[in-house]
C-alpha cells in the first residue's frame, strides 16, 4: 500500500504535538518536581504520551470509519450521533484502562488510593480528550456533511436526467407508431374495441404526464398503469404475451414507470409469438418486487438497448440505499426492484 506524503507529514506533526504536549501537561500537574529524577520524568511523560496516542489514533479511526460507512447523505444527524457516541464510549474505556495500568503497575500507587487516582486522572483525561475532539472532530463533521450535500445534489441531477430519459422513451415515435398502426387494424374490425383501445392509450399518456414530477408512486398505481400497457401490447402480440402479476401488498412504493421499463425491456429483447410465448411474472418478497421472464432472445435488438435499465438503476441510487438486482439465471431473466420505504413527515 502506497503511503502519501500528506499522510506522513500529518503523522509527523501529530507525533510532534503529542510529544511536546505530554511534557507541557506533565509540567502543569507536576511542576518543577517532574525534574527531580529521570525515572519520574520518563514515567510521567510516557503516561501522557500513551494516553494521548490512544485518544488520537482511536478517535481518528472511529471518525474515518464512520465517515466511510455511515450514510451521511440520507441521515447526517443519525450518522453524527452514532459517531459521537462511539467516540464517547471509546474515550471512557481508555480513560479507565490507561490510568489503571499506569497507577497500579508503573506508579505503584497503594490499593487504598488506587481508585481515587484512576477516577481523578480518568476524568481529566476524558475532559481534555473532548476539548480536543470538539475541534478535531468538527473537521470530519464538516467534511462528510459537505460530501453528503454534494452527493445528494449530484444524485438529484442524475435522477432528474434519468426520469427525463424514461419519460422521453415512453413518448417516442416508435411506441406511438406501433400503437397507431395497431389501432388502424382494430378500427377496421371492431369499433367498440377501438374505442377501448384509444381510452387505454390515453390513460397511459395521462399517467406518464402525471408522474413527471414524482419521485415515487404506489405499486398499486404502477400496476394499474402496467395493466393498461400490457393491454396495448397484447393487441399487437396476441396470446404470445402472457403477464402474471402476483402482488399482495399494494402500499409499497416504486419509481414511476419502473415496471413499464422492465416489461418493455423484456418485449424488446425477446421473441414474442403464439409459438414462443413470452411469460412475464411479477412477484414480491419482503424487500423486493421481482419481475422475471423466460429468455428467448431476438437475433437483432433495437438501438439504445440497455439505457432503460441504466436509467432505472441511477434513479434507485437516489431513492434508496438498496440497489436493483439484475440476474440472468439459465433460461430466465430476473430484475429485483427494492421496495422503497415511505418517508414519514
Amino acid at each position: 500500500m502506497k503511503i502519501s506524503k500528506t499522510f506522513i507529514k500529518k503523522e509527523l506533526i501529530g507525533f510532534s504535538v503529542l510529544f511536546a504536549g505530554s511534557f507541557l501537561i506533565l509540567f502543569l500537574f507536576d511542576g518543577k518536581d517532574m525534574f527531580n529524577s529521570l525515572e519520574r520524568l520518563i514515567k510521567g511523560w510516557s503516561y501522557g504520551f500513551v494516553l494521548g496516542l490512544c485518544f488520537w489514533q482511536g478517535n481518528e479511526f472511529i471518525s474515518g470509519a464512520a465517515g466511510r460507512r455511515l450514510n451521511w447523505r440520507k441521515n447526517a444527524q443519525k450518522a453524527n450521533t452514532i459517531t459521537i457516541l462511539l467516540i464517547f464510549i471509546y474515550g471512557l474505556i481508555i480513560s479507565i484502562i490507561i490510568p489503571f495500568v499506569y497507577y497500579k503497575y508503573v506508579f505503584q500507587v497503594p490499593s487504598n488510593r488506587l481508585i481515587g487516582h484512576i477516577l481523578g486522572s480518568g476524568f481529566v483525561g476524558l475532559t481534555i480528550n473532548f476539548i480536543i475532539v470538539g475541534a478535531y472532530y468538527s473537521q470530519y463533521l464538516a467534511k462528510y456533511w459537505m460530501k453528503s450535500i454534494q452527493s445528494e445534489e449530484k444524485l438529484k441531477q442524475e435522477s432528474l436526467m434519468a426520469r427525463y430519459e424514461a419519460l422521453k422513451n415512453q413518448v417516442n415515435p416508435h411506441f406511438l407508431f406501433n400503437s397507431l398502426n395497431t389501432l388502424t387494424g382494430i378500427v377496421e374490425k371492431d369499433q367498440q374495441m377501438a374505442i377501448k383501445y384509444i381510452k387505454k392509450l390515453a390513460d397511459i399518456y395521462r399517467y406518464v404526464l402525471e408522474q413527471k414530477e414524482k419521485e415515487t408512486v404506489k405499486i398499486s398505481e404502477e400496476l394499474e398503469f402496467i395493466n393498461d400497457f400490457i393491454y396495448l401490447q397484447k393487441m399487437r402480440h396476441g396470446e404470445g404475451l402472457i403477464f402474471k402479476p402476483e402482488i399482495e401488498t399494494t402500499e409499497g412504493l416504486v419509481a414511476p414507470l419502473s415496471l413499464q421499463i422492465l416489461v418493455e425491456n423484456a418485449i424488446k429483447h425477446n421473441v414474442v409469438s403464439n409459438e414462443q410465448p413470452l411469460l412475464i411474472e411479477l412477484k414480491e418478497d419482503n424487500e423486493f418486487y421481482i419481475l422475471k421472464n423466460n429468455l428467448q432472445k431476438r437475433k437483432s435488438v433495437q438501438p439504445n438497448a440497455g439505457t432503460g435499465l441504466e436509467n432505472l438503476i441511477r434513479r434507485y441510487e437516489y431513492l434508496t440505499e438498496k440497489k436493483p438486482e439484475i440476474i440472468q439465471a439459465g433460461d430466465e431473466f430476473i430484475v429485483k426492484l427494492p421496495k422503497i420505504e415511505m418517508k414519514t413527515p
